[in-house]
């Protein structure tokens, strides 16, 4: 097997949307930085974001990603809350979630849902977010904007406040506005999302950063972390069942960004044997 030297090697694999343009530029082991500063946060709140509309349904990437850091972080002594839209209704039986209305909160309801909750930390992965026009656009370029709560001007209140963490594949999500330079780059990117955050994430596949986010924590603390491909499966038909869609294929099938689902067993066990070199 292949011994990967960074989570990094494992988790752009596969690349599809340039996101190895933007680690070439900004050649850091982002994983393990954000990793490495939410540890010395104090146990506490932290607040989940997910969800991306794709023809009438929440994505298949970006859900399984939030469930799986949401069960980790229980394990450690987090208590996460999920901020989503009710396009991922019932994805997080389990777990508490906080669903934005489409057409948003007033600034003083965000400040509020702020103060009640004190969250230590906003962990964003693979959640739409607006562009230098207000524009939510797709991977396509289309404006979802109509279907997308804004819960990133939540995220960018909060991050004033808080760690901030933001996971993205394209550069659309939210959080990938610190990579401006590369993705305002139009021979590799359609458009991005200004919104910037403390410690970007990227990866082929977002629910790729957040299991290589599980396995940087899985690493420094020795404790299993990272979901089994069984487990990984059995969620995501759960969700494919509800018609959560793949990105790519556009209908409910199981796979995710329409890559091949073979993969996704390969890059668990390779971020497990890199958790496991701890």
């Amino acid at each position: 097997m292949h011994h990967f030297k960074t989570i990094e090697e494992i988790t752009l694999q596969h690349s599809t949307r340039h996101m190895d343009v933007i680690q070439a530029h900004f050649p850091q082991e982002h994983t393990q930085n954000a990793a490495d500063a939410f540890l010395k946060l104090p146990k506490g709140v932290v607040f989940i974001y997910t969800g991306f509309y794709v023809a009438g349904y929440a994505e298949t990437d970006g859900p399984l990603g939030a469930y799986f850091l949401a069960r980790g972080l229980e394990k450690i002594g987090y208590a996460p809350i999920i901020i989503t839209d009710s396009f991922c209704e019932g994805y997080f039986p389990e777990i508490k979630t906080l669903y934005i209305p489409l057409e948003g909160l007033h600034v003083n309801a965000y400040e509020a849902l702020l103060e009640t909750h004190k969250p230590v930390a906003h962990l964003s992965i693979e959640r739409c977010g607006q562009n230098a026009h207000g524009a939510y656009l797709n991977s396509r370029g289309v404006d979802i904007k109509e279907f997308t709560a804004p819960v990133d001007e939540l995220f960018r209140l909060g991050s004033h406040k808080a760690l901030s963490i933001g996971i993205g594949d394209g550069g659309n999500e939210v959080g990938m506005g610190n990579f401006k330079e590369v993705l305002q780059n139009k021979e590799y990117f359609l458009d991005y999302c200004v919104i910037a955050c403390e410690y970007p994430i990227i990866a082929s596949v977002s629910n790729w950063g957040g299991y290589g986010f599980l396995a940087a924590l899985e690493k420094n603390l020795h404790v299993s972390l990272l979901p089994s491909f069984q487990e990984v499966e059995t969620y995501l038909s759960f969700i494919v069942q509800k018609g959560c869609v793949d990105g790519i294929k556009r209908e409910s099938v199981m796979s995710v960004d329409g890559k091949d689902w073979k993969i996704e067993p390969l890059i668990l066990d390779a971020l497990k044997v890199y958790a496991a070199k701890g």
